[in-house]
């Protein structure tokens, strides 16, 4: 049995939300264009493989999975700027080479002040570290949410009408039952079930 949309009460354009998901996934591989590739004398021609997926906009509006963050940059940077403070910590030892007019005190003075931009950077590679290491957290959080979102997520119908998605009757869960929400709101209901809302 089909459940009516709560705006214009009609079943006719009411889709499970699984379906209208899936449904709107298209997988192609074609072949691409023809080049032509100089070799010495002759010329080679070679033409490429082309495969991928396209997705229509309400797949995309009703995508229940949330956008796994990326951590390797954050990482390649910390390392990075690793490297960057251990050649200035060489500036306080240079200072001990030579040292100024002014004596003991002047070279301690000298010494903190190159050591300050070494200082500095650490602190930022410390900053990068405690940012991965926060969205490795998060990252673990979404996975596990995903089946109890999925779980929710499966009890959407999306009206092709009015463009909304309501909860079937007899949804488990505290869900706003038979009110039609936007798509956007329909994902945040989602993801508040599945605790990676944060």
């Amino acid at each position: 049995m089909t459940d009516s949309c709560p705006a214009c009460g009609l079943v006719d354009q009411v889709q499970h939300v699984p379906a209208a998901y899936h449904g709107g996934h298209s997988f192609f591989r074609g072949q691409g264009p023809m080049v032509a590739i100089p070799a010495g004398e002759s010329v080679l021609f070679t033409s490429s493989q082309v495969s991928g997926v396209s997705m229509t906009a309400v797949a995309r509006m009703l995508d229940p999975f949330p956008v796994r963050r990326r951590i390797g940059g954050f990482f390649a940077a910390a390392i990075l700027l690793a490297l960057i403070g251990l050649l200035f910590t060489l500036l306080p030892l240079s200072v001990q080479d030579d040292p100024p007019p002014g004596g003991a005190g002047s070279q301690l003075i000298a010494v903190v002040l190159m050591s300050i931009p070494a200082a500095c950077v650490f602190a930022s590679v410390g900053v990068l570290v405690w940012l991965a290491v926060k969205r490795v957290r998060a990252n673990a959080r979404q996975r596990r949410g995903i089946p109890a979102a999925q779980a929710l997520w499966g009890h959407g119908r999306f009206c092709h009408r009015c463009g909304g998605v309501f909860f079937a009757a007899g949804t488990p869960g505290d869900v706003p039952a038979g009110r039609l929400l936007e798509p956007a709101r329909f994902r945040e209901v989602v993801a508040v079930a599945g605790g990676y809302d944060r």
